[in-house]
């Protein structure tokens, strides 16, 4: 009979996930990448920031005056934490990044306060690569970015931002510290259009917002005398098998990856390599998974009227028994003894959940008569 002593302790684990799920959700870490040749501080590999109150004198010592405007632009959108990392003028973001990939959490906001085109692109370049090879779930808010088209790349085109303090009108990299910070710290329950973004007087407007938007571009504009997102999209454009209109949705994916860190994460630390792979212990993570769904969806991060639920991939599982023993055994096997029949180290699960977007748009025709 399979072991039962990990049930207790994974359901407690989920239950503590999904009981704090929109609280971890409200504001999530930023990392900010600098270009910054100050020596004052050498050897700092990256500097946590809660709030304006640890930029104190030695603090900013270690940095050059635009470097700590960057920082401070992005802490007013009031992100969990801030996360700072130096790149000297001459150097390498490669070498930079792979310091930053060993730092940070596995689900956070990344962004470069750089003019230099190539940092925009390289930036693009690692995130998608570490979220298809590593599972890491970066969100990367570029400017001007070339190579897009992917749900965790968000990509700002406004040519130019006229700031409300002394700063004036600039270009628009330098907009991306603090909307890298806002967008960090926006809660779970938010689109990035509900809010006015105070620190820009006005911009520079995209000649066609609507086609913009389709082409998976981070536009803002000017509403009424203030400055907002248009759309809360990020820069998918290209839908097919298993991506649909919605990843398109920065609200979605961040709670996707809020989902996917979570049960993902537990099943690293505490189950991953600790049990049999029998059919018992794969039912015991998927009802602790399953109690997670209901939690999270009592929150709305899940929709509550649909039956959000993980269960083993028969099909899959039939399929990887064919080289064993054969598929047309395989094929007359019943539903039951197929899930029975667990293949080597690995385990085959499949999941349907509905995820509800954020209140974006409206059609309401008014006739008269």
């Amino acid at each position: 009979m399979a072991t039962q002593n990990g049930l207790p302790e994974l359901e407690i684990i989920f239950k503590a996930l999904g009981a704090s799920a929109v609280k971890r959700g409200d504001r999530g870490t930023a990392v900010l990448i600098v270009v910054d040749d100050t020596s004052n501080g050498a050897g700092v590999v990256m500097d946590k920031i809660i709030s304006i109150a640890d930029l104190t004198t030695k603090m900013q010592d270690h940095y050059t005056e635009s470097s700590i405007r960057y920082i401070k632009d992005a802490l007013l959108g009031t992100p969990r934490e801030l996360l700072v990392f130096k790149m000297a003028t001459e150097g390498v973001l490669a070498d930079t990044l792979k310091l930053v990939s060993g730092r940070i959490p596995r689900n956070c906001w990344v962004a470069i306060a750089s003019q230099n085109k190539d940092h925009q692109n390289d930036l693009v370049s690692w995130g998608a690569s570490q979220e298809k090879n590593n599972f890491k779930k970066y969100k990367i808010l570029s400017y001007k970015a070339i190579v897009t088209d992917n749900q965790h790349i968000i990509n700002l085109t406004n040519e130019k931002v006229v700031f409300s303090d002394s700063r004036g009108e600039q270009n628009g990299i330098e907009a991306v510290s603090y909307l890298m910070g806002y967008l960090a710290g926006l809660p779970l329950t938010m689109s990035a259009i509900a809010k006015d973004l105070t620190l820009f007087s006005s911009v520079s407007e995209i000649d066609d917002l609507n086609e913009a938007i389709s082409n998976g571009e981070f536009i803002l504009f000017n509403d009424e005398g203030k400055v907002k997102v248009a759309r809360g999209v990020n820069s998918l454009k290209t839908l097919g098998e298993g991506i649909s209109n919605d990843m398109s949705f920065i609200n979605t994916i961040e709670k996707m990856d809020l989902i996917f860190c979570d049960i993902y994460s537990t099943w690293n630390k505490y189950y991953k390599g600790r049990y049999s792979n029998d059919l018992d212990n794969q039912m015991i993570f998927i009802s602790a998974v399953n109690g997670y769904f209901k939690l999270v969806a009592i929150d709305k991060i899940l929709d509550p009227k649909f039956d959000n639920r993980a269960v083993i991939d028969i099909t899959a599982q039939r399929i990887a028994n064919y080289s064993k023993f054969g598929e047309e055994v395989v094929k007359e096997w019943t539903d039951t003894k197929a899930m029975e029949m667990t293949v080597g180290t690995k385990i085959f699960l499949t999941t349907l959940i509905k995820i509800p977007g954020i209140m974006e748009s409206i059609l309401f025709p008014i006739f008269t008569v």
